[in-house]
């Protein structure tokens, strides 16, 4: 199989949320573009997934409170994964993006990768979720949808992946 070998760098996109899913994958991805025999581009994208706005007062009104509630969850989540990733600037270069809309998770990643990115991307790494039997029925899991959806590789992390677990392999 031959590597990547064009001009533009091999570009690994990671979904993080603050989850110890999304820090798993985020680990993965790092131990990877380490190993990487060829210039990368490795972009942390963290997606803020809103409330979508009605057409009825009331409603929108209550839509506000929660986006703003959603909105503050975000900025103390964004934070945790952004310490969480400065472990990772000695060995790796990468940027961070943050992306908000409205509607589901899964869907938005999809749109930026899609059409927002403007780069042909490589590679997407998501970390799995242990969700309940029932909430995985009724909302899916963003992994799912995005190995569906995405038209290029994508890597789904269990939560128990350890970067050590690559050095006991050597």
């Amino acid at each position: 199989m031959e590597m990547h070998n064009t001009g533009r760098p091999y570009t690994v996109v990671v979904r993080v949320d603050g989850t110890r899913e999304g820090f798993a994958a985020a680990e993965y991805a790092c131990s990877l573009c380490v190993k990487l025999k060829v210039k990368y581009r490795l972009i942390f994208l963290y997606v803020v997934a809103l409330y979508r706005r009605t057409g009825l007062g009331l409603i929108n009104r209550q839509t506000e409170q929660l986006n703003a509630d959603i909105r503050e969850d975000a900025e103390g989540a964004m934070t945790k994964c952004k310490q969480f990733l400065s472990r990772f600037e000695s060995l790796v270069e990468y940027e961070w993006i943050s992306v908000k809309d409205e509607g589901s998770v899964g869907p938005i990643v999809v749109g930026f990768i899609e059409d927002g990115l403007h780069t042909t991307v490589d590679l997407v790494v998501v970390g799995r979720t242990a969700e309940s039997a029932f909430k995985s029925m009724v909302a899916g899991h963003v992994s799912d949808y995005l190995l569906q959806r995405l038209r290029c590789p994508v890597m789904v992390v269990k939560d128990e992946y350890d970067v050590s677990d690559d050095e006991r392999d050597k």
